[in-house]
Order: structure tokens, then C-alpha cells, then sequence
């Protein structure tokens, strides 16, 4: 038995089958006209899932690509900021070396002093230095001013963090150094660890009256007065005493109005030093004989090392000053001491100079392989959304003709009537 249609149904299915040769001609012509596959995901599964990856790594690419970009940008400013405190640094050691000169005069300490106080205010800058996005190099994850001038010198008031940035999908970047470790503490050739803001007032403290005319030690011939510099607040001092026969190192609590402990400790040691003490007339000082020269110095002061520990003035044989004496204070103050600490800053800047160039350099070595993998990735994008177009072109014409058979096919039959059958 043969099944049969009828014209209306026939001609339904048949302009069915045209509107969808149509759909898809002109749909390959739009691809063709702008050169790019269908995107649709139904058009290809496989396609739209491969071109989803390759987009979603792309797009993590360029976020990298800006990071590392923000990251060399950030290290830039801090290797310019690096460069500078090393011209500060050493810039503070030759006043250093000048004001170690025993022929300085009282204008030229003065000079010395003023160009101190002006690198200080350079040294601060450099130190709460931002970078182009207005934030700051040196204060850790905070965002606030790191460095903050008080009462008691220049505080860091950052955290102990740095800053970083991922590059890659595994791998960060630190982006700066740690204001701390980069001004809070530079090592020093005795293992410690000193602020350089505290050098800084060191240095300017060492230029500023009493401690300008101050000394590390002093010597005086057979008679002196030894008077500690002291508060109602017990203090150990130490330093060392030679006399005659030899060098001690003396140690004892000092306070005001209480001398006892200092003058046991300096006789304690008279059968080494061969100098015996006796307290003063106001009982505030030690007068110190001996048959030779005495001397006093190497001070270990406790408190504040920018004032005077002690004074040391020779008597006459009625127990009289011959002179205005010496004020004595803590060697690490002395000109020679912050000559050496300067270098050891010089150093320690240089050293974090060289640290914010290797990371700069980790930047630039992770944008290059950036750059790569971003071309690769575009090359595979491509690869997914451009057209064949030779290859479309060859499939509009075979459906163009399709089309056509099958419009000539439908007219032929949809013009027949029953006395063509029958005849």
C-alpha cells in the first residue's frame, strides 16, 4: 500500500525545507561578512567549550599583565627612592667626617648642623615616598603615613608586611620593601641592628651645644674632679679608669645625693689603677689622685645618649679647677662612632637598593612570559572564532544550489494537475 500527501502538506514541508536553506545561506554570509564563527554554542558544542577555556585564561592574563605592570611601576618609584637615600646617607657620613676635624670652628659645626637638619626633613620624605597610585612605598599593608616625627624622634608606624601582587597563577610578586627593615633597623659592624633616624639625632645632637663640646674621654695630670651627670632616678654607669698602674673598668649605681656605691667602686680598684677617689666638698663629685695621669672615658651611659654623662676638671694641689674642665659623653656619639655607623648605612641602603632591582627584575621577566602566553592564547582564540571562510563559501554556493533544484523541483510539481497523471 503507498502512502500519499497531499498538496497542501506538501507545499507546507516544502517552503519548511526553504526557510531553513535560507536561514542557514544567510547565516554563513553574516559569518562571512564579518569573518568570525557562529558563537552560538549550539552551532558547535565542543567549539564554544574549547573557546570558553581559552577566553576565561586570557582574561587572567591580562589581570596579570596589569599587575605586573602595577608591580614594575611600584618598584620603579622604590629603586628612585632607594637611589636617593643613598646620596643622603652618604651625604651624613661626611659631616660625619667633618665634624670628627678638631680644628672645626664654631661657624662651621654650625653649618654642619643646619645642612644635618635639612637632610633629616629629605630623609623623612624619602621615606613616607608613594607611588603613582598615592600610596605609600614603605609602610607595609597600612595606607596611612608610615614615618611620624615626635618628641622622641621618628616613629615607623607601618606594619611588618609587604605588599605583593599575583603574576601568575601560583606565583606573587612582592611589589616594595618594609619601611622597618629598610629605616628602623641597618645592621651595624657590632651585630646590633640601629634606627637611622636615631643616627640622624645623633649626628645633630653631636653638633648641637653641650654634647658639641663634649668628648669620649679626658685626661688630667696626678688631681681631678670626676662628676656624673646624675637624676633622683638610680642608673647604673660604667666607664673606664686609668691611672698610674693600670685600667679598671668601673661600675656602679648613680643617683643624686647618693654617691656611696661609685666612690666604693672607684677605690675597689685603686690596687689596679693606682688612683683613689674622695668625695667632692658639695659631695656631688669624686676628686680622683693618683702619682701619673688619670684618665676617664668609654662611657657605657645609661638614658639618654645626647646629653653629657660627666665632667672631668683638673685640680691644683689646693684642690682648685684649673680650667673649665670637660664635659664627657657616650663614645657611640663620638664623631669617629658615626663615621663608622654611616658606613654600615651606606651599606644596608645599597643592599636594599640591589633587593628592589632583583625583584624589578622578577616584573620584567614575569610580563615577558606574560606577553608570550597572551600570544599564544590569542593565536588560540583565533584559531576558534575565525571563520574558513573558502571553506564557507564552498558550503553557500552547494546550498544556493540545493536551493535552487529544489525550487525548480516544487514549482514543476505544484504546477501539475490530474489530467497530467492520467494522460
Amino acid at each position: 500500500m503507498t502512502a500519499s500527501i497531499g498538496n497542501a502538506l506538501f507545499g507546507k514541508i516544502t517552503m519548511e525545507n526553504f526557510n531553513r536553506l535560507s536561514g542557514e545561506i544567510s547565516d554563513l554570509q553574516a559569518q562571512i561578512s564579518s569573518g568570525k564563527n557562529d558563537p552560538r554554542p549550539s552551532a558547535d558544542p565542543m567549539r564554544a567549550a574549547k573557546l570558553s577555556a581559552v577566553t576565561e585564561q586570557r582574561g587572567a592574563i591580562e589581570r596579570f599583565t596589569d599587575n605586573a605592570e602595577l608591580a614594575a611601576d611600584r618598584l620603579d618609584q622604590a629603586d628612585l627612592q632607594m637611589a636617593e637615600l643613598g646620596n643622603i646617607v652618604r651625604a651624613f657620613q661626611q659631616i660625619s667626617l667633618q665634624a670628627a676635624n678638631d680644628t672645626l670652628t664654631e661657624a662651621g659645626f654650625a653649618g654642619l648642623r643646619a645642612e644635618a637638619v635639612s637632610l633629616r626633613t629629605s630623609l623623612l620624605t624619602v621615606a613616607n615616598a608613594r607611588d603613582t597610585f598615592g600610596l605609600p612605598l614603605f609602610a607595609g599593608f597600612g595606607s596611612g603615613e608610615p614615618f611620624a616625627d615626635g618628641p622622641d624622634g621618628v616613629e615607623y608606624r607601618g606594619d611588618g608586611g609587604r605588599p605583593t601582587l599575583r603574576l601568575t597563577e601560583t606565583a606573587t610578586l612582592a611589589t616594595g620593601l618594609n619601611g622597618s627593615e629598610v629605616f628602623m633597623s641597618v645592621p651595624t659592624d657590632d651585630g646590633g641592628a640601629k634606627s637611622l633616624f636615631a643616627m640622624v639625632d645623633d649626628l645633630i645632637a653631636s653638633l648641637t651645644i653641650p654634647l658639641q663640646t663634649a668628648r669620649p674621654f679626658s685626661e688630667v695630670n696626678e688631681r681631678g674632679l670626676f662628676t656624673p651627670m646624675t637624676t633622683r632616678t638610680p642608673a647604673n654607669m660604667a666607664f673606664d679608669l686609668t691611672g698610674p698602674t693600670g685600667t679598671a673598668r668601673i661600675s656602679a649605681e648613680v643617683m643624686t645625693g647618693a654617691p656611696d656605691e661609685m666612690l666604693a667602686a672607684i677605690n675597689a680598684a685603686t690596687p689596679t689603677t693606682g688612683v683613689t677617689a674622695t668625695l667632692s666638698a658639695d659631695g656631688r663629685g669624686f676628686v680622683l689622685t693618683g702619682l701619673g695621669d688619670i684618665r676617664i672615658g668609654n662611657f657605657d651611659q645609661p638614658g639618654n645618649p645626647r646629653t653629657p654623662v660627666a665632667s672631668f676638671v683638673a685640680l691644683d694641689e689646693s684642690l682648685q679647677p684649673r680650667g673649665t674642665g670637660t664635659l664627657l659623653r657616650n663614645d657611640a656619639i663620638s664623631a669617629t662612632r658615626l663615621v663608622g655607623l654611616f658606613g654600615d648605612a651606606i651599606t644596608h641602603a645599597a643592599a636594599q637598593r640591589a633587593e628592589v632591582g632583583a625583584l624589578g627584575r622578577l616584573a620584567e621577566d614575569h610580563a615577558a612570559v606574560l606577553a608570550d602566553r597572551k600570544l599564544r592564547i590569542d593565536k588560540a582564540v583565533a584559531g576558534l572564532e575565525d571563520l574558513d571562510v573558502a571553506a564557507a563559501i564552498t558550503r553557500v554556493q552547494q546550498l544556493l544550489l540545493t536551493e535552487q533544484a529544489s525550487q525548480q523541483t516544487f514549482v514543476k510539481i505544484n504546477g501539475s494537475s490530474l489530467f497530467d497523471y492520467i494522460r
